[in-house]
């Protein structure tokens, strides 16, 4: 279903008004905002919903490897940031609150924005950053799109800082070629925010290269203590595996097994049988 042109315009001109923080919609007065569309929810093909969220952008001080505590990015001061699930057709409707101290961006990594650009989320490319204390409204149609995506903050290194989620577009009749799928996604992680990185490596001249990351995240916490993921025998699966790296690089083996390669990046690709993956930070594969 596409976004009329009118609640296009109107969205992004709306500017939320705001009582205090959000948790949840708490402080946002939604008075004005474009009503849900109409959903038929008995049907299979043509339908579509309105995904709402209400995400208030700050900082945590918190241990998320286990070993080392400084304030990472959070959205409703919770970390990890849940992954975005929605169906091909629906129109994600993000409401931003920024409650740092310095701008923020919000980008969906992968969404082609045609003629909406003004949503890319792009900080000084395609458009200023929200303002400290201020909010903004992204509009998002996955009416052209499925696949394996991500969301991340544009701004000031909040990616690096742990500003990221995966952002899964599901087909609208799920594919017959596997019974369930999986998610897993990782991130390099550090023992202090990247602008306190970068002054130490600028001290020891290392300032052409980018800050090293000791530990790696998985599934937004650390290795150590993530869920593991169970298999049934005789059964197939879908896996989806995300990349949300700065800048290491993820070398996915499953020993014993060989995979097939049905999608990269958000994209279908046809099959192709691989005995592991090579990824680079913000890749996407999903296998079988």
């Amino acid at each position: 279903m596409k976004v009329p042109n009118e609640v296009i315009k109107m969205c992004k001109l709306q500017n939320i008004k705001t009582s205090g923080n959000a948790a949840g919609n708490a402080g946002f007065d939604l008075t004005g905002l474009p009503q849900p569309l109409l959903v038929n929810h008995g049907a299979t093909i043509g339908c579509a919903e309105r995904v709402e969220l209400f995400w208030d952008i700050g900082r945590l001080n918190i241990s998320r490897d286990g070993y080392s505590t400084w304030k990472s990015m959070c959205v409703n001061n919770a970390v990890p940031i849940p992954p975005v699930h929605v169906t091909q057709g629906d129109v994600l409707v993000l409401n931003v609150r920024n409650s740092l101290d310095v701008p923020t961006a919000v980008h969906a990594h992968g969404i082609y924005h045609n003629y909406t650009d003004y949503y890319d989320g792009a900080e000084m490319v395609t458009e200023c950053g929200i303002p400290q204390g201020e909010n903004f409204t992204y509009i998002i149609d996955t009416t052209n799109q499925v696949g394996d995506l991500w969301i991340h903050g544009h701004a000031h290194s909040q990616l690096t800082d742990g500003f990221r989620t995966p952002f899964i577009i599901h087909e609208k009749i799920k594919p017959s070629t596997y019974d369930e799928e999986k998610l897993l996604y990782f991130e390099d992680w550090n023992e202090r925010a990247f602008k306190d990185m970068v002054a130490i490596d600028a001290k020891l001249k290392l300032a052409d290269f980018p800050p090293s990351y000791r530990t790696m995240l998985i599934n937004g916490v650390n290795a150590n203590t993530s869920k593991s993921l169970h298999f049934e025998p005789r059964k197939r699966y879908r896996l989806r595996i995300l990349s949300l790296t700065t800048s290491s690089w993820i070398k996915f083996r499953m020993p014993g097994h060989t995979m097939h390669v049905i999608s990269k990046d958000g994209v279908e690709a046809v099959p192709m049988e691989v005995d592991g993956l090579d990824l680079g930070p913000g890749q996407r594969a999903s296998i079988i």
